[in-house]
C-alpha cells in the first residue's frame, strides 16, 4: 500500500509540473521586443493565443495567429523563429541577403519558413527545400 501511495503521489508532483510548463498568457504578458516585433509585421488583432513554455530557467513564447502562422521569442523576447505554413515570411524578418540568394537559386519560390539557431540560419522554402546560411547569411548546404 506504501508503494502505490508512493507512486501516486510521485505521479501527481509530476503531473503537476509539467502542466506548469505550458501556460496560455495574454498578449500583454510577452516581453515588449516581441511586441513591437508583432506590431511591425502583423495586426495585434490577428493573435489567436499565447503560449508560455519553461525552458530550463527562462520561458519562451509562442505566438499563434489566427491564419495559422506561429512565431516564437525568447524570455528577453528575441524572435527565434517563424512558420507561416504555406504563406509568404512577411518581407523584413528575414535577412535580405538570404532573400537574395532564394531569389537568385529558386526564383519560382519564396520562404514559408525563417529559424534564427545559435549557429546559424534555417530556411524553408514553399517547395519544402531547406537551406541552411551562417549568422552573416552567407549559404552553407541544403540539409538534407
Amino acid at each position: 500500500m506504501k508503494k502505490i501511495l508512493a507512486v501516486w503521489a510521485i505521479l501527481t508532483i509530476s503531473l503537476t509540473a509539467c502542466a506548469d510548463h505550458h501556460q496560455l498568457v495574454e498578449y500583454s504578458d510577452l516581453p515588449a521586443q516581441a511586441q513591437v516585433f508583432i506590431q511591425k509585421y502583423f495586426n495585434v488583432t490577428d493573435v489567436a493565443y499565447i503560449e508560455r513554455e519553461r525552458d530550463g530557467v527562462h520561458h519562451e513564447y509562442q505566438v499563434h495567429l489566427k491564419n495559422d502562422i506561429e512565431m516564437e521569442f525568447d524570455y528577453q523576447g528575441n524572435f527565434k523563429s517563424i512558420d507561416c505554413q504555406v504563406l509568404k515570411v512577411p518581407t523584413g524578418i528575414v535577412p535580405e541577403p538570404i532573400i537574395n540568394f532564394v531569389q537568385t537559386h529558386y526564383p519560382n519560390s519564396f520562404v514559408v519558413e525563417y529559424v534564427v539557431g545559435y549557429r546559424h540560419l534555417t530556411v524553408e522554402l514553399g517547395t519544402g527545400l531547406d537551406l541552411i546560411f551562417d549568422l552573416e547569411g552567407h549559404f552553407i548546404r541544403i540539409d538534407d
